[in-house]
């Protein structure tokens, strides 16, 4: 493109995907702005070409300058909060005459489907009303409407919150007792205590947020569908889906965790649910689509939507799978390009996600590793630990796990990186013949255990 158009991709969660985002509209010719907060992987990117602070008490100010900086075509938001301050955004200056009103409904779909994408079991129950098979699921405040929920969903039962995401605020109960205690846990406004812990310990200065505007958070009841997980991304505009991905969980980092490995599957029951709703709603831009196929058949139960883009959106598939590239081909109405180095595996492990679950895993050399060999500095930070569980207070807590047997996602980072560098030669993905160039060291550090691999003088294969 002569003039190149901007992108601005928005995230306030330290996730890795916006980067591949990022690094996906960047080859394919975009300038790629972004607005995070300190620390985040998109800063490691030479893919993006300006960063904007994602301001803390007052996120809207810091999104309208980005907005007004960057002067993108598309908006890309990244995690649920995200998604949630552009709607804030929007209707604070709906009435206004300027451009981001519009911009936002550009990026995100019809104004009318905000609410909804808020609210679970709205959701939910429209998905139903367009025929697609989901678990029943119900708004709950109160103790008695509790048990009345349960009466009409049976248990065991799943209880969410809303404005949760990662698998946070989801549980699965199995008695009225301890869905009473979940839902007392749940609905409880934060207070200062837990708005510290998560500043200070967990490094997320976002969660002042809900202890300034007191906000009780919002629980809902579903029906719990046994099998197993499943999710389609989808690339869309104004209601009509220009490129699809559906895609079985074949490893996760827990129960209801994000998932770290996944299949690439063509569910054609998955896809038309995606698209009606997206039809339904009028959506644009980026989503993805949760499901559950269950046990007996395999069909596909619907359990919730992200109106954002979700971990699989960058990945260039072939065909009618490639999101980034259907979507800059709608925007600079050209055809859809061809992907430089189109994925052609079926099993995908997202990086660094599934090596930091299980670095041994076979899983990650009998398909795709998505590894971004073209940004070392990127790779470096991806193996370290994510930002929030670098300080002290966090990494003495992950040691106080690890002494009680508890160990997560996060434990071994030093044998992670050896597990990578012993890869022998001639992957699938031709991980051995790429390097990390740059002199220093590396630090990997997870529960209080570091290791330093110098650099010395050149290249250094991981």
């Amino acid at each position: 493109m002569s003039e190149r158009a901007t992108i601005l991709i928005v995230s306030s969660c330290w996730w890795a995907f916006p980067a591949r985002l990022a690094m996906a509209f960047a080859e394919l010719g975009y300038r790629v702005d972004a607005i995070c907060p300190a620390h985040h992987p998109l800063l490691k990117t030479g893919s993006v070409h300006a960063v904007h602070r994602y301001g803390i008490l007052r996120p809207l100010r810091a999104l309208t300058g980005a907005i007004a900086s960057s002067n993108p075509v598309l908006i890309v938001p990244c995690d649920d909060r995200a998604v949630m301050h552009l709607h804030w955004l929007h209707t604070a200056l709906r009435s206004s005459a300027g451009p981001i009103p519009h911009l936002i409904e550009r990026s995100l779909g019809s104004k009318d489907s905000f609410g909804i994408a808020d609210r679970r079991s709205d959701l939910i129950r429209i998905a139903r009303d367009e025929g697609i098979r989901c678990p029943q699921m119900l708004p709950v405040a109160k103790p008695e409407q509790l048990r009345s929920a349960l009466e009409q969903v049976g248990l065991p039962a799943v209880m969410k919150v809303d404005g949760s995401w990662g698998g946070l605020g989801v549980s699965v109960v199995h008695s009225s007792a301890e869905a009473e205690r979940v839902l007392a846990a749940s609905s409880r406004r934060t207070d200062a205590l837990q708005a510290l812990k998560r500043w200070i310990v967990d490094r997320d200065p976002f969660s002042l947020l809900p202890f300034v505007t007191r906000a009780r958070p919002v629980v809902n009841v579903q029906a719990f569908v046994a099998g197993r997980p499943a999710n389609s991304a989808v690339a869309c505009w104004n209601g009509e889906v220009l490129a699809a991905i559906t895609a079985e969980v074949v490893q996760a980092r827990d129960e209801r965790g994000a998932s770290t490995v996944v299949r690439i599957v063509d569910n054609r029951e998955m896809a038309e649910a995606s698209a009606r709703l997206v039809r339904r709603l009028g959506l644009s831009g980026f989503c993805g689509f949760d499901f559950v196929l269950d046990d007996r058949a395999g069909a596909a139960h619907l359990v919730e939507m992200n109106a954002r883009s979700t971990p699989i959106s960058h990945l260039a598939l072939g065909g009618d799978r490639n999101l980034v590239a259907s979507m800059a081909a709608r925007l600079g109405g050209q055809p859809v390009p061809a992907p430089a180095r189109a994925i052609h595996d079926d099993l995908v492990a997202f990086f660094p996600q599934a090596w930091l679950l299980e670095p041994g895993s076979e899983l990650l050399h009998l398909g795709h590793h998505d590894v971004p060999w073209a940004e070392a500095g990127l790779i470096r930070e991806l193996i370290q630990a994510p930002w929030p569980e670098r300080g002290r207070l966090a990494r003495f807590l992950a040691r106080l796990r690890l002494r009680a047997g508890r160990r997560s996602a996060s434990a071994d980072a030093a044998f992670h990186a050896a597990s990578l560098a012993a890869r022998p030669a001639g992957g699938r993905d031709g991980m051995a013949a790429h390097s990390v160039v740059g002199t220093g060291a590396c630090t990997l550090e997870r529960a209080g255990c570091r290791k330093h691999y110098a650099n010395r003088g050149g290249a250094r294969p991981i």
